[in-house]
C-alpha cells in the first residue's frame, strides 16, 4: 500500500503539465511541489498548503485529504478546467487542491476584474467549473451582453455565501446554462455580517409596523388613481387655455403646442413630459399628425377632481397640508410656467407624506441599531443627504447619544460606514440618471463593509410634474431593477421593506438595505 499522499501523487502525475494558471503564467504539478509559485494570492496559498501537506505523516495526510476527496467528488469526472474567482480563503484553497486531486487544472481568476472581462476569460479558457462568491455570481449573471460569450463548456458553478434568494439562483441558471450549487462557508465574517443585517431589518420592520395600522391597499390605490387624475386634468386644462388640445379631431405637433403656450425657457422641457404623461394615461391621443386633444375642460371639473382626491387622502393617509401644496401648485401652474409668478421650492411627492412615518421609523431603527452595535475603534461614520435638520437619523442618534458616531449631512471626501439616501436626496444630478448610475454613485461613498439605506422611487409620481424641480424627475424603476443595480454595484446583501404585498408598497417608495464586502 502506497504511503505517498494522494495529493502529492496527483501532482507528480501532472508532471510538467499545467496545474495552475494565474496571470498568464502556468505552474506545473512538479513546480507546485517544489514551491515554484508567486508568493501572494491563491497560487501562493496553494503552494504553502502543498508544502505543509507533504510534511504530514501518512495518517495526517489521509485525514487532511478526506475533505479534499469530498470536494473532488462534488466536482465530478474530468475534464475539469476550474476557474476560481475567490480571494485566497481556506475554502478557495481546498476547492483548488481538490481540482488537482481530481486531475484537473486550476485557473486563478481576478475577483476584482470587470464582470465582462471575467466572462471573456471564462470563454477563452473553456471553463468547465466555476467557483466564486455568491454576490459575484449575481453580478455575472446580469451582465447585459453575457450571451455574446461562449460558455457552452461550463458544467458546474459553486457559489459561496449566505442563503441565496431563489430568484437570484433561477436567474443564474438561465443565464449561464450550468448546474448552480450553493456552498455555505461556516462562521465567516461575511455570514455574520449578513445575519446581523437581516436581524436589523427584521427589527426595523417590527418598529415600522404600527405606522401602517388602519391603512389598506384599496385606500391607497383609490387615492393614487384620484391624485393622478387630478394632476393630469390640471395639466390638460393649463394647455387648453392656450387653444390647443381642445378637439379630439384636430392634431397638434409638439412644436406647435410649444409655440402656442408661452412658457419660459426654464419650463419649456416640462411640456413634452406633460404630453407624454397625458398620452400614456389616455387623456389625449397621439397619431401620425400629432397630439389629439379632448373636449375642453372647465375649472370646475378640475376642482372636482381635487375634491375627490382630498376625500380619499383625508381618510387617515396623511396631513392635509401635503395634498394642499400640490393642489395650490396646480392652481398657480399657468402663471408660473409663463413667468408671471416665481416658482416655489420643490417639495417631495405627496405619497411620501403617507410613507414618512413608516419609512422614517424603519430608518431610525436601523441606524440606531447600527450605532449601538458598532464596536470598531474609529467612530461610525454616517452620511445622510437631507434638506432639513430634524431628520429621522438625527432624531434616532440624539435619542441615545453615542461618542462613537459621526453624523454628516454632506460628503467630506472620505468613506462612510452608513449612507442614507432618501428620494430626491439620493445623489442624482439629472433626471436621466437610472438606477445603475444612482446606485453606483452612492456605493462609491461606502467604506469596506459599509451599509446603504436607500429610499428609491419604484413607481411614477405624477404630482412631481407640478411640484418638482423643472426639468428634473427622479428615475422610478421596479424593485427588481433597483435590486439588480445594487448587486451590480457590488452589494453582497440586498434586503428591503416593505415586503411584497404590503399596503405601504403601493405608495411608490421602497427602502433598500444593502451591504458591500
Amino acid at each position: 500500500m502506497s504511503t505517498t499522499p494522494a495529493l502529492v501523487s496527483a501532482l507528480r502525475e501532472l508532471g510538467d503539465r499545467p496545474a495552475v494558471v494565474a496571470g498568464g503564467r502556468s505552474i506545473s504539478g512538479i513546480g507546485l511541489l517544489l514551491g515554484v509559485s508567486p508568493p501572494d494570492g491563491l497560487p501562493g496559498a496553494m503552494a504553502k498548503r502543498v508544502a505543509a501537506h507533504t510534511a504530514l505523516s501518512t495518517t495526517g495526510a489521509r485525514a487532511a485529504e478526506q475533505r479534499l476527496r469530498h470536494w473532488a467528488g462534488v466536482l465530478g469526472p474530468p475534464p475539469i478546467r476550474h476557474t476560481v474567482l475567490h480571494p485566497a480563503t481556506d475554502l478557495a484553497v481546498e476547492l483548488a487542491l481538490a481540482t488537482l486531486l481530481a486531475g484537473g487544472t486550476v485557473h486563478c481568476g481576478d475577483p476584482d476584474q470587470h464582470p465582462r472581462d471575467q466572462l471573456a476569460a471564462l470563454a477563452a479558457g473553456a471553463t468547465t467549473h466555476l467557483s466564486l462568491p455568491s454576490h459575484l455570481l449575481w453580478r455575472l449573471s446580469r451582465v447585459p451582453d453575457l450571451a455574446e460569450h461562449d460558455l457552452s463548456a461550463l458544467r458546474l458553478v459553486l457559489h459561496v455565501g449566505p442563503e441565496p434568494r431563489q430568484d437570484d439562483v433561477y436567474a443564474a441558471v438561465d443565464a449561464l446554462g450550468a448546474v448552480v450549487a450553493h456552498l455555505r462557508e461556516p462562521h465567516s465574517d461575511a455570514e455574520a455580517a449578513e445575519h446581523r443585517l437581516r436581524t436589523a431589518v427584521a427589527a426595523a420592520t417590527a418598529t415600522a409596523w404600527k405606522h401602517a395600522i388602519g391603512i389598506t391597499a384599496d385606500q391607497i390605490r383609490v387615492f393614487g388613481e384620484r391624485l393622478d387624475h387630478a394632476v393630469l386634468t390640471s395639466l390638460l386644462l393649463t394647455l387648453q387655455q392656450y387653444g390647443v388640445l381642445t378637439d379630439p379631431a384636430t392634431g397638434h405637433t409638439g412644436a406647435e403646442i410649444l409655440d402656442a403656450v408661452p412658457v419660459t425657457p426654464e419650463y419649456r422641457p416640462q411640456v413634452p413630459r406633460w404630453l407624454d404623461a397625458l398620452t400614456r394615461h389616455r387623456l389625449i391621443g397621439r397619431h401620425a399628425d400629432g397630439y389629439h386633444g379632448a373636449p375642453p375642460l372647465t375649472a370646475a371639473e378640475v376642482r372636482e377632481t381635487w375634491r375627490t382626491a382630498a376625500d380619499a387622502w383625508a381618510d387617515g393617509l396623511g396631513p392635509a397640508a401635503a395634498l394642499d401644496r400640490v393642489r395650490r401648485a396646480a392652481g398657480r401652474l399657468p402663471r408660473v410656467i409663463t413667468g408671471q409668478e416665481p416658482p416655489r421650492p420643490a417639495v417631495p411627492p405627496v405619497r411620501s407624506a403617507a410613507a414618512r412615518g413608516y419609512l422614517g421609523a424603519a430608518i431610525g431603527s436601523l441606524v440606531r441599531g447600527m450605532a449601538e452595535t458598532h464596536d470598531g475603534t474609529a467612530p461610525l461614520r454616517v452620511l445622510e443627504a437631507c434638506d432639513g435638520t430634524d431628520t429621522a437619523i438625527a432624531r434616532a442618534l440624539s435619542a441615545r447619544p453615542r461618542q462613537t458616531v459621526e453624523h454628516h449631512a454632506v460628503a467630506d471626501g472620505g468613506r462612510f460606514d452608513v449612507v442614507v439616501a432618501t428620494g430626491s436626496d439620493s445623489g442624482s444630478d439629472s433626471d436621466s440618471d437610472d438606477p445603475d448610475t444612482t446606485v453606483a454613485r452612492l456605493v462609491r461613498l461606502l467604506a469596506p463593509g459599509g451599509r446603504l439605506l436607500l429610499v428609491a422611487p419604484i413607481e411614477e409620481q405624477l404630482d412631481l410634474l407640478l411640484t418638482g424641480e423643472p426639468g428634473s424627475l427622479p428615475a422610478a424603476a421596479p424593485v427588481e431593477h433597483w435590486r439588480a443595480a445594487l448587486t451590480a454595484a457590488g452589494c453582497t446583501t440586498v434586503l428591503g421593506l416593505p415586503e411584497d404585498g404590503h399596503p405601504m408598497g403601493l405608495l411608490g417608495q421602497h427602502l433598500f438595505v444593502a451591504r458591500v464586502p
